[in-house]
């Protein structure tokens, strides 16, 4: 596929790239956890599904672009650039919404060692099974502005040339920062990461930027990746509420299994599951999230409460976003939702490369469900869901302002 699409973002190129490091690293990182011949096969089982959906969504294995693609307009940008300061704005208020629902004297935010604590406090009280508070409505409510500034960071980071606006666009990704800080919760930081760069990838392709591996973006990754695991050691020792850099080796042992260890849980449960009832739960863990907001159950941290426990005595409950589909749907069932991904994706691609705006919003959509496939099924979180419908009417706010204009055809 990347050798017809003539580029990896197509996404069932994008999809095998993506697993191929994520189910590939675990075997060498940890190499006492066995992961079974049966999850090797339901991956590239995977690979399939989704590739033939992408092939079915864009009409054929190769895409026809566009010549002369026109720029965005000054309407576009214009209101694209008001909206990303809007939603930067909103996901402050949700911060500070937070802090003060919470009870957070603003000043422990500015001492470290303060601060460490607090988020200690607020990490147990999350995971307390009795006596949790429940968030602040105005900070879960301005939630999704916390996920929509950097979508649309990363589409004006490629569409406008201001270095004004890409450091703005860059900024983007602050209020997800406070999040994570305050809460100790990677997901944050990295569901930015992952809109960030699926509006980014989106975009590029819109203006016929095909590259992936560039150089700038081997240099840019290696640099974002330091800050990252740097700042994520910093996360985890503030979650032991110290920061003592002797825990450095502990901090070490679950960041590698948060990281590496979804190849060994999920293989450790599709063992199981061949050997239980047939019983598909049909939507409860697909949909954990619309259920709880409808008041049908609870979604616990993780989805499952079930734990595995690592060579390295860490244990872990991220059993990537393909057990919820199989517990859902059976393993056949799963396998055409992938293929559905990849129908969406194909399709998404086809009109982005043929130099759609509209269809960037879904694009974006089969990236991000791909990013999070060896974590858990992006579709079960409420505020992420509803970030991507708000990117869908942002752009189609954007195009009826702008009104329709001819694409130059080569």
């Amino acid at each position: 596929m990347r050798a017809v699409a003539g580029t990896w973002l197509q996404p069932s190129a994008f999809f095998a790239l993506w697993w191929c490091f994520m189910g590939i690293a675990p075997l060498i990182v940890m190499p006492k956890d066995s992961v079974s011949a049966e999850a090797m096969f339901f991956l590239i089982a995977s690979c399939i599904a989704v590739t033939l959906g992408a092939v079915i969504g864009n009409a054929g294995f190769r895409t026809r672009r566009k010549a002369a693609l026109q720029p965005a307009t000054d309407k576009e940008l214009m209101l694209m650039s008001t909206i990303l300061v809007v939603a930067l704005l909103a996901g402050f208020v949700s911060n500070v919404s937070y802090i003060v629902g919470s009870s957070i004297n603003f000043s422990d935010v500015l001492d470290i060692e303060k601060l460490v604590v607090v988020s200690n406090e607020l990490y147990v009280q999350r995971f307390a099974e009795t006596g949790a508070p429940p968030p602040p409505a105005l900070s879960q409510a301005l939630l999704p502005f916390v996920y929509l500034a950097p979508a649309i960071g990363g589409i004006l980071f490629v569409a406008r040339r201001e270095r004004l606006w890409k450091l703005i666009a860059l900024m983007s990704f602050l209020p997800a920062v406070v999040v994570t800080i305050l809460q100790t919760t990677k997901a944050a930081v990295l569901f930015a990461a992952t809109f960030w760069l699926s509006g980014y990838f989106a975009t590029r392709l819109r203006f016929g930027k095909l590259g992936v591996f560039t150089k700038a973006h081997v240099l840019a990754a290696g640099g974002v990746a330091f800050v990252v695991t740097t700042f994520f050691f910093a996360i985890g020792l503030a979650r032991m509420a110290s920061t003592d850099l002797g825990l450095l080796n502990v901090v070490t042992a679950k960041l590698v299994t948060a990281a590496f260890g979804q190849m060994s849980v999920f293989s450790h449960w599709l063992n199981d599951y061949r050997a239980q009832q047939f019983a598909p739960t049909l939507g409860a863990y697909t949909f954990a999230g619309p259920l709880e907001l409808l008041g049908y159950g609870k979604r616990i941290p993780g989805i499952f409460e079930n734990l595995v426990e690592f060579a390295i005595s860490e244990t872990s409950n991220v059993y990537t976003g393909f057990r919820p589909l199989i517990e859902d749907f059976t393993i056949p069932g799963a396998l055409a939702i992938l293929g559905l991904v990849g129908v969406a994706g194909g399709a998404g691609f086809r009109l982005v490369a043929a130099g759609s705006w509209s269809a960037v919003p879904l694009l974006i959509l089969a990236y991000m469900t791909i990013f999070w496939t060896p974590i858990t099924w992006f579709w079960i979180y409420n505020s992420l869901t509803a970030t991507v419908v708000a990117l869908g009417l942002i752009v189609l706010l954007v195009r009826i302002w702008r009104g329709p204009r001819r694409i130059v055809t080569a």
